[in-house]
């Protein structure tokens, strides 16, 4: 499976203000003329992937322990499917004790098998 990155992506955040301060509503991926809804966090590192039909985006974040695959059909706004490791045992009982020094890419394929 060919996948291509794309290194950089033109990410827009959305927020509102009310009388508790500014949140955050979305965080949007324009890619090749369409609006993705992307799902992270502010230490989150962001890593998309492309094929002719498909976005795979994969969020780490090594300060919590968790990681996140997105995949989009293009298209669609929205994730199709997901599959999140929530704790670094996680991580750890599926890439093993140095999942760390794995590439974004070699996670992300391994990860795409558990999508349903």
């Amino acid at each position: 499976m060919t996948m291509t990155p794309i290194i950089t992506p033109t990410l827009r955040l959305h927020t509102h203000q009310d009388k508790e301060g500014i949140h955050i509503n979305s965080l949007i991926m324009r890619h090749r003329g369409n609006n993705y809804h992307l799902y992270a966090g502010i230490k989150d590192a962001i890593y998309i992937y492309s094929q002719p039909i498909a976005l795979y985006v994969l969020t780490v974040n090594r300060e919590h322990g968790m990681i996140g695959l997105n995949a989009y059909m293009l298209p669609e706004p929205f994730p199709i499917s997901s599959f999140y490791l929530h704790s670094t045992k996680e991580i750890q009982d599926l890439f093993g004790s140095k999942w760390e020094q794995l590439s974004a890419i070699d996670i992300t394929m391994k990860l795409i098998d558990y999508l349903m």
